[in-house]
């Protein structure tokens, strides 16, 4: 879903697949710590039905849009030991999103509270075009509201005029598990600048 700010401005390719893997983007020791997924815009099929309404959010709405997504990031046990730098990136990524040109970001209501929210970089040279993905606020989850909310949000960032979308989650959240590989999301492992780093000293 997010990834420290010091790491935003470059993520590196995806890891190479392992020979033995039979295809699959993952190594076979393991899930990895971080998975990009991409979408081809052309291929992100019709929308799931849903009755909801998706609409964009306003730039007066920024504080309830980040309260979505850290409160949906606490819910979610995958990020526990990224919380505190997920928490920062998204922070600073909607006071500048939501502080620039209009913010790109859609929001699902229930009455007068905002139950889900998703925010998008349509910058082409972005390192990940889903800012946040899809946050749902866990009395809502299972209903098939964050799915809805990712073609939603991958249709968005079409019509901004990009061809390929990407995110970053954790390897075992609940987006990369459930939400992620749908509408031709294709996952592979990266290893940020940092973990490289560490693992160069092991």
């Amino acid at each position: 879903m997010a990834y420290s700010q010091s790491f935003a401005s470059s993520i590196p390719g995806s890891l190479s697949r392992s020979p033995d893997s039979g295809g699959a983007p993952f190594p076979s020791h393991g899930t990895p710590a971080w998975i990009r997924f991409t979408w081809q815009s052309a291929g992100i099929g019709a929308a799931p039905e849903g009755a909801d309404l998706i609409r964009p959010a306003t730039r007066e709405e920024g504080g309830d849009v980040l309260k979505i997504f850290l409160l949906a990031l606490s819910m979610d046990s995958a990020w526990n030991d990224s919380l505190a730098l997920a928490e920062q990136h998204l922070k600073a990524e909607v006071g500048r999103l939501f502080n620039g040109t209009e913010p790109l970001c859609l929001v699902i209501p229930k009455g007068n509270r905002i139950i889900a929210a998703s925010l998008m970089d349509p910058t082409p040279e972005a390192s990940s075009h889903l800012v946040s993905g899809p946050a749902v606020l866990m009395e809502y989850r299972n209903r098939g509201i964050g799915s809805r909310l990712l073609h939603a949000s991958l249709n968005t960032l079409r019509e901004a005029g990009l061809e390929t979308a990407s995110g970053v989650t954790r390897g075992r959240s609940v987006a990369s598990r459930h939400v992620y590989p749908k509408f031709g999301g294709i996952g592979a492992p990266v290893i940020f600048p940092k973990a490289k780093e560490e693992k160069s000293k092991a």
